[in-house]
């Protein structure tokens, strides 16, 4: 008697928790056998509220994270935690005939693992146009040359635990340099995925050469959960660990269906000093008076950076609520979703994944006198966004751009291309 298909899908970090969610909300009728989430287990799970968010899924499975090694002594272990790992994900219960596999992040870890166990079952990579580039990236070996770790790995530790060899590649020249390195699968991603969906902002954009089975897709938004956030606000309106679970009811104005948070992350300016301390602060004060003018009756929230030291104390944060409860911000945006009018940052790319949430998301480093290096780095991470996202005047009030229904009902939303891809193995699969 067949099994009924069931969905398979892996993360690392919390913070992919809600492209999960989005994904598990789009396909739960094609999967009738359960939706399962595989997850790679580190810190950022042990400091995450996350549990009451998984439980929807069939079940959770936590596999520990591989660190690498530096040298021979170290080998054993590193082989040893390869091939207890493998030997877990391999005992699935995954059914090639039947289910799908995917992979929404942990591509060289945990996703490694479970594509290269169950090589036979239908698999789906979603990855981002940036991640895409770097998965696809060749280095001249004249330039760049195996790091000690990455050298044992793929010579050695996953030959033996029979995963899919990755390259760790580090400049032969300024070996210290930032975002210099090159980390991807030996293989290309269309020689193992039987699909991949390809996001961007506007979900229309392709690589070069894009093969078939290759789907461009918008990022996925909290959006387009089928009403999760209204009725998860609702259900937890009196114990929001934002207010200390005291019980009061600080969501009062949820029930009455307005958006009341305003939310400003913070940036751990004192160590990274883009900008003289002084410069910033007196920068940084002006925009937090610009918030407070623009959203009289709101209720305001400054979230510090995890690396801040002391730096809301020098700020003149007059009606704002500060938050220091270190949640991953993608979870933050699910728990108050319903709530949320709009959320500001200087550069933070947490305004970014605000604005592919469907949130009105605004960036403010235009109001500060950066250098033109440091103005093109921003634009740069910041990427193709609306006119209205970066904010460069503050006598101009914001502007509200988004429309979260029309990002759910889009051709090119998340969801739909997830159900596309589903569909290709309904068509490559014989009768």
């Amino acid at each position: 008697m067949p099994q009924e298909p069931k969905l398979w899908i892996v993360i690392s970090r919390p913070d992919r928790l809600p492209n999960a969610l989005v994904a598990a909300d789009a396909l739960s009728d094609r999967f009738p056998g359960g939706i399962h989430l595989l997850r790679e287990e580190s810190k950022w799970w042990e400091n995450a509220n996350w549990q009451e968010f998984v439980r929807d899924f069939a079940e959770v499975h936590a596999f520990p994270k591989v660190r690498t090694c530096r040298g021979l002594k170290d080998l054993p272990r590193l082989y040893r935690e390869n091939v207890d790992r493998q030997r877990g994900v391999g005992a699935l219960p995954i059914d090639p005939e039947n289910d799908v596999l995917l992979c929404l992040a942990g591509l060289l870890g945990l996703g490694n693992a479970a594509l290269s166990a169950h090589p036979d079952v239908f698999k789906i990579l979603s990855a981002s146009q940036k991640a895409f580039g770097e998965l696809t990236r060749h280095g001249d070996r004249a330039r760049f040359r195996f790091t000690t770790s990455g050298w044992l790995q793929n010579r050695l530790v996953e030959p033996l635990a029979g995963v899919e060899r990755t390259i760790h590649y580090k400049p032969r020249i300024n070996p210290g340099g930032d975002g210099v390195r090159l980390r991807r699968l030996q293989k290309d991603p269309d020689e193992i995925f039987d699909v991949i969906i390809f996001m961007s902002n506007s979900g229309g954009e392709l690589p070069a050469r894009a093969e078939h089975q290759i789907i461009p897709s918008r990022f996925p938004s909290i959006a387009e959960l089928r009403s999760f956030s209204a009725q998860f606000n609702r259900e937890h309106a009196t114990a929001s660990p934002s207010d200390g679970g005291q019980g009061r009811p600080a969501s009062a104005e949820l029930r009455r269906g307005e958006h009341c948070r305003v939310i400003f992350f913070g940036t751990p300016f004192l160590l990274v000093k883009n900008l003289e301390p002084a410069v910033y602060i007196e920068h940084l004060n002006r925009c937090l008076d610009y918030i407070r003018q623009n959203y009289p009756g709101r209720i305001l929230i400054y979230r510090p950076h995890p690396f801040e030291k002391g730096e809301a104390s020098k700020l003149k944060l007059e009606a704002f609520r500060v938050e220091d409860d270190r949640e991953v911000a993608d979870l933050y945006f699910l728990r108050h979703f319903a709530g949320i009018e709009a959320v500001y940052s200087v550069s933070s790319t947490v305004s970014r994944t605000a604005l592919n949430n469907g949130l009105n998301s605004y960036a403010l480093w235009r109001c500060f006198p950066f250098s033109e290096t440091q103005t093109k780095f921003f634009r740069k991470v910041m990427g193709d966004v609306p006119s209205e996202f970066e904010i460069s005047d503050l006598m101009n009030p914001p502007i509200a751009y988004q429309d979260r229904l029309s990002m759910v009902a889009g051709q090119n939303s998340f969801s739909n291309a997830l159900k596309r891809a589903v569909d290709l193995r309904n068509v490559a699969t014989p009768l």
